[in-house]
């Protein structure tokens, strides 16, 4: 772990595309040794932190999305929402690009069908939502569409009502906080995008996908859940 960050971005080239293969395996022994030894290498990584206009997280935990999105095997599926749970729970302070991946991989369990995973990855969204927004928010303002995605996929899960009206209060409070610290997306410097005014940089961060999502409940999901998201 003592080589810098360039060489391990060129090893991972070739390790990140080992985990995609073997986490995927048939073989339910062989994924679920792929996902410890990847938890234990991001793990590592991400208590090294993240510095300045680098993005290795994003890179590093990219895996762990390839693997829930392909593998089905339920054990596999939810040792991999269990790992990413920790490391929120864990180092979250540390996580700086990485957010985008995590809120990846939980809008993909967002759409299980097993209790276990949907609670946990709704849980531990949950907390990032009323927790980590007022401290870490900052390293998240280009992962909050992905936030919102997440949540409203949690929204129009049949098969869990009450997650359901959870993820859209989770979605009002979404929309508060913007409300509250509209410096925050005014601060945030969009390299896609260039110089454009501090109104426009606020809806396009902010507000667009909460509605956007929002638009996509209603017409998707069932009657009570589109009441209820006409309500935020």
């Amino acid at each position: 772990m003592g080589r810098i960050r360039m060489q391990w971005s060129r090893i991972w080239q070739v390790l990140g595309d080992h985990f995609n293969l073997v986490g995927i395996s048939q073989i339910q022994d062989i994924s679920f040794f792929a996902v410890d030894s990847l938890r234990q290498l991001a793990q590592k990584f991400i208590e090294k932190g993240e510095l300045p206009m680098f993005h290795f997280q994003k890179d590093f935990l990219r895996p762990f999305e390839h693997i829930m999105k392909n593998n089905k095997c339920g054990t596999v599926r939810d040792m991999v929402v269990r790992c990413v749970a920790n490391m929120v729970h864990m180092q979250g302070h540390n996580i700086k690009s990485g957010w985008t991946n995590i809120f990846s991989v939980f809008h993909l369990a967002a759409a299980d069908q097993d209790e276990n995973i949907v609670e946990l990855a709704f849980q531990t969204t949950g907390k990032i939502v009323t927790q980590d927004f007022e401290t870490q928010f900052r390293a998240m303002v280009d992962s909050f569409q992905d936030a919102i995605k997440c949540l409203s996929e949690f929204a129009c899960n049949a098969a869990f009502p009450d997650t359901s009206m959870e993820a859209i209060r989770l979605i009002r409070k979404c929309a508060q906080f913007i409300a509250g610290h509209t410096q925050l997306f005014t601060d945030h410097q969009m390299e896609e995008t260039g110089n454009i005014p501090d109104v426009d940089r606020i809806w396009i961060k902010g507000w667009f996908p909460i509605l956007f999502e929002l638009s996509c409940i209603v017409s998707r999901c069932k009657l009570d859940v589109r009441t209820r998201g006409l309500t935020v």
